[in-house]
Order: structure tokens, then C-alpha cells, then sequence
């Protein structure tokens, strides 16, 4: 990886698989995973096919991490055991065992861009998103949910569970359990109405380091979240009218940090756009070569800190197609180029998603190409944009 070229990607050896729970499946709307740079690799979780199960009998409500130095699949959650599965509700209406510990069930829906890393105190962040797909494949959580017996159809979850993501749900990477967030008070993303898939909390998560709190966007809407006082924040933001959130394939999913102009980019069908910190306001770009950039099903965006570019890969949405189709957004010059498709021949990519993220510390970006639920020929890329300094 560090003897990459500009322009260049590399083919991995296949990751090594969990030694209990094999490798990670890929799943639909789900380009943007959390990288840990203090713990070397990258999350990678949510939704697949609707409602599916695994061959061993565990639903795909999963979490995995993938270590770049060892090339290898932690399975840090396998998923509830359809089967088995036997929960209650504590006292805020979340999830619990016996021994009274956080599990959440189907509890993302796709990832979109509800993920990122909190590094300073080691937890894996997931705004709630309730995922409605779980009834064929455990029916028993009727019981608990308190659904009664002529309401146990599809998207009914009773009244009785929290749905709110205004609690998010946290892996503490140093118990290796999960932690669902009780948050007083009102503010912070609301609660989806019982019984609808509303597309609400579709949205954009970052941790921002110079805030040392969490942005989180949905719509019009956004707020920033503190950890170390568990509270929310309403953020203010500067009403655009050339900006509308009508529909949620223009709702933020992909995204990126840009460290040096604090700035938080995305991109959505033919909008590019940055949130301004400083002035707390959305700043719609416009600028020559901008690409149709599609949503979290078909596109990764990044932000390269070794070349000061956004780099936006492609996934194609044409059969005949490949992937490899990069976009580079050039901030200081406010321009888009497209370099070469560098992209091997040889990986398969019928039918396959990307999953991706940027690694600083090795000017690499990592792709990983899988089949929707599926683990078969899949492929775990890096990329390079430019070698650093030159």
C-alpha cells in the first residue's frame, strides 16, 4: 500500500475471516463507513436485503470491524439468533437481557450516513434508526414490544420501545458491548411515528474534532450532540432557498471532514455542497466537470488530505459498466478533474456495492466491493489519488 503510485489502486489478499463468524457480507446504501485511526481500521455495519437472515440463523443486524494491519474480519456483534432471541424493555423503553445489557435488534436500517467515530473516548456511533423488517424473522419480539396479536404485521413496533434517535446507540470498544444512550430532554432528532417508514432520520453523522462534538443533519435539521454532557444542541442554520430538502435521495448521506477549511462537504444527485462552520450556513458549490454524485448506494466520498482534493468514486449504474470513475474537487482552485479509470479489470463487480473510507496515515483509500447481503468474490481494494508531496 505505502509503494502506491497517483492514480493507482491495489488489489488485496482476501481479508482473513473471523475464526467463528467468517466474513463480512455487503449491504445496499452503504459507501460510508467510520474509520478509527487510533485503533487502525474501519466499522462496518448496516442493512442489506430487508429483513434478511444468515445461513447460520443470525439476523443481519451485525457490527464488524476490518484491522488494516492484519488484513483480517473482527466480528465485534454476529447479530440476533433469530431462533433464540429473548429480550425485555428497561425503563426508557430500550432493549435488554437478562443482565440487563444494551441489544438493540434491527436497529440502523441501511448505514447511509448515520455512523462515524468518536476517538476520544473509544465508541462507535449509530443515530437510531429503527428498522422495520425484522417481523418475519423474529416474530417473538411481538412479545416484548407488547404488539398485540391482531397488530403484528409489517412496520408495527408497538408503543412501547424508545425509537427516538435523539438516544444513540454506542459500541464501547473497550467493554465490547453495546450502550443505547438514554438523552433527557427534547432536543436532538425526534421520535418516527409508530407504524410509518418515514425517511426522517436519513441523514449526515460526523464527529468534528475541533468541536469535539457530533454534527448530525437530516433534512433542514441539524444538531450537534456532546458526549462528555450527553446532551443535544439545535443548531441554527442560515435558511438558503436554492437549497431544498424535499426528498430523501437530496438529504445528506455521503460526506466528508475537510480538516484544514473545517469544513463538512457532501453530495447528492447533481447538488455539491459544504456546511460552513464558521457561519453556520450550507454553501452550495458550483463548479465546472461536477458530476451527478447519486446517494449511498452509488457513490463514496472522501476527503484526501495528502492531495487537499474531494475524491468521489463512481460506482456504475449502467450494465457494461465499471467501477473506477473518479471525481476530484479541488477546493483552492474550485475545479473538477477526472483522472484516468485505473480501476482492475479483474474484480468482480456485477451486482456489487462499494464500502469505503480514507486512511490519513497511509494516503490510501479502501474500497471494499460485495454482493447486497452477500460475501462471495467479494474484493477489498486501496486506492491511491496522488503520492504525497508530489
Amino acid at each position: 500500500i505505502k509503494a502506491l503510485g497517483d492514480n493507482e489502486w491495489l488489489i488485496l489478499p482476501a481479508p482473513a475471516a473471523d475464526p467463528k463468524w467468517g466474513v463480512a457480507r455487503g449491504r445496499a446504501w452503504g459507501s460510508r463507513q467510520a474509520y478509527a485511526p487510533d485503533l487502525g481500521g474501519a466499522f462496518f455495519c448496516g442493512t442489506g436485503i430487508h429483513g434478511f437472515v444468515k445461513p447460520n440463523g443470525q439476523y443481519m443486524d451485525d457490527l464488524w470491524f476490518y484491522d488494516i494491519n492484519q488484513n483480517r474480519w473482527i466480528c465485534l456483534y454476529p447479530g440476533a439468533h433469530c431462533k433464540t432471541l429473548k429480550l425485555k424493555l428497561d425503563k426508557h423503553g430500550f432493549e435488554i437481557n437478562d443482565r440487563g445489557e444494551h441489544v438493540p435488534v434491527s436497529y440502523l436500517s441501511h448505514t447511509y450516513g448515520n455512523v462515524t467515530y468518536l476517538p476520544g473516548v473509544r465508541k462507535y456511533l449509530i443515530i437510531y434508526k429503527n428498522c422495520f423488517w425484522w417481523t418475519r424473522a423474529i416474530p417473538q419480539r411481538c412479545e416484548w414490544l407488547g404488539v398485540p396479536p391482531d397488530k403484528r404485521g409489517p412496520y408495527n413496533n408497538g408503543n412501547r420501545i424508545d425509537l427516538s434517535a435523539r438516544h444513540p446507540l454506542l459500541w464501547d470498544v473497550k467493554t465490547g458491548k453495546w450502550e443505547r444512550r438514554y438523552v433527557a430532554g427534547e432536543q436532538g432528532p425526534p421520535q418516527e411515528k409508530p407504524g410509518q417508514t418515514k425517511y426522517w432520520n436519513i441523514g449526515l453523522v460526523q464527529y468534528i474534532p475541533f468541536l469535539k462534538k457530533t454534527f448530525v443533519t437530516m433534512g433542514s435539521k441539524t444538531w450537534l450532540y456532546d458526549h462528555r454532557s450527553n446532551t443535544w444542541a439545535d443548531v441554527k442554520v442560515a435558511r438558503d432557498p436554492d437549497i431544498p430538502w424535499n426528498h430523501y435521495t437530496l438529504i445528506p448521506q455521503l460526506g466528508c471532514l475537510d480538516t484544514k477549511r473545517r469544513r463538512l462537504y457532501t453530495a447528492a444527485s447533481k447538488r455539491f455542497l459544504y456546511f460552513d462552520f464558521a457561519n453556520s450556513r450550507w454553501v452550495k458549490v458550483q463548479a465546472e466537470g461536477q458530476p451527478v454524485f447519486g446517494n449511498s448506494n452509488s457513490a463514496a466520498l472522501h476527503y484526501d488530505t495528502a492531495g487537499d482534493v474531494v475524491i468521489c468514486h463512481q460506482a456504475p449504474r449502467k450494465s457494461g459498466k465499471r467501477f473506477g470513475d473518479m471525481y476530484v474537487y479541488a477546493p483552492e482552485q474550485n475545479t473538477w478533474t477526472r483522472p484516468e479509470n485505473t480501476f482492475p479489470v479483474s474484480v468482480r463487480t456485477k451486482y456489487m456495492g462499494q464500502h469505503g473510507f480514507y486512511v490519513p496515515g497511509l494516503n490510501a483509500h479502501f474500497f471494499y466491493i460485495a454482493g447486497d447481503s452477500a460475501n462471495k468474490r467479494a474484493t477489498m481494494l486501496a486506492y491511491r489519488y496522488k503520492v504525497a508531496g508530489r
